[in-house]
């Protein structure tokens, strides 16, 4: 009588693309416990995945320290290249379904109270009217907490003015959609009203309202700070929102600098003057993960956001 056969255990060479999806999980995240909450799995099971790729490829991939771990050379390396891939495989079930016409069709943005409240209403409209079958659901934050809806997958794209500083290096895309003008707005029995021009050596004289950190282009912050103007005594607040910085102006607490469309119509309240000729204009981004391949409604969406707001599309910012 024939012995029976062992049973068949599974190597890990046939779960690699767990291994992937675990280490790029640790890349993103920076932990492997991070990466084994987020996957809803034990830490060594990660541990071990990320381990299995590393004999695979002969080469470490990570390195731990105090706080987490960090990818090693060859580790950025692998992760750079297989990012699209396991982002296309997790993406996979969804296109099936919409390909079969039976998935539950909503899109998922993020954006900044700004954009939502100025720029998007026509675009969330044409939406409507152009796709009645995909319910959009818009969500607020800052610029950064923008980036975080994005990062989690708790929105396909997010639109923000902000980019990342030298040394960041989130996992995404960044793509210019469409551009801002900086405007000078002040209550319209203001001095600076009255000037037929003002350049940036004119506002010294006026507490600004605005926050240092209102900037997304710290370059504009730079050249403001160099001119004092965060330094006055006379200043009474620091404000971060558009709709704060203008209420602010309206009852006279001083002058403010915001961002918007130059053929969108001023406040009826508050005089408005165009200061992008000296401190240039701001830069809006389409963001999603790198490697994400967007999904019809989302490049629809993000068309109509480049008609609605004038901008040109351009080649993706992956650097």
């Amino acid at each position: 009588m024939d012995a029976p056969k062992p049973k068949r255990t599974r190597s890990y060479k046939e779960l690699r693309l767990q291994q992937l999806r675990s280490f790029a999980e640790t890349a993103r995240l920076g932990s492997l416990a991070a990466a084994a909450r987020s996957l809803g799995l034990a830490q060594p099971t990660v541990w071990e995945q990320v381990h299995a790729l590393e004999r695979e490829f002969g080469v470490p991939l990570v390195e731990t320290h105090g706080q987490g771990c960090r990818l090693t050379d060859d580790g950025r390396l692998l992760a750079e290249l297989s990012a699209p891939l396991v982002a296309s495989i997790d993406g996979l079930p969804a296109r099936f379904l919409d390909a079969r016409g039976t998935s539950q069709k909503t899109l998922n943005v993020a954006t900044t109270p700004r954009s939502l409240m100025e720029d998007f209403p026509d675009c969330v409209l044409e939406f409507e009217n152009r796709f009645p079958q995909v319910r959009a659901m818009l969500m607020e934050d800052g610029n950064k907490g923008v980036w975080n809806y994005v990062l989690r997958e708790e929105a396909e794209i997010g639109f923000t003015p902000s980019f990342p500083e030298p040394g960041e290096d989130p996992p995404l895309d960044f793509e210019v959609v469409y551009e801002l003008e900086l405007f000078l707005i002040t209550p319209k029995n203001h001095p600076l009203a009255r000037k037929k021009v003002i350049k940036p050596e004119d506002l010294v004289s006026f507490p600004l309202v605005n926050s240092a950190h209102a900037f997304s282009d710290h370059t504009v912050a730079a050249a403001l700070k160099k001119m004092g103007m965060f330094d006055s005594t006379t200043r009474k607040l620091a404000c971060f929102f558009t709709a704060s910085i203008r209420h602010y102006v309206k009852l006279g607490f001083g002058i403010g600098l915001v961002s918007r469309l130059p053929d969108r119509a001023p406040d009826p309240e508050l005089h408005e003057r165009s200061m992008s000729r000296y401190l240039g204009s701001h830069k809006q981004y389409a963001v999603i993960r790198k490697g994400c391949q967007l999904s019809e409604a989302a490049l629809a969406f993000k068309q109509i956001v480049i008609e609605s707001c004038g901008g040109k599309a351009r080649t993706p910012i992956t650097d």
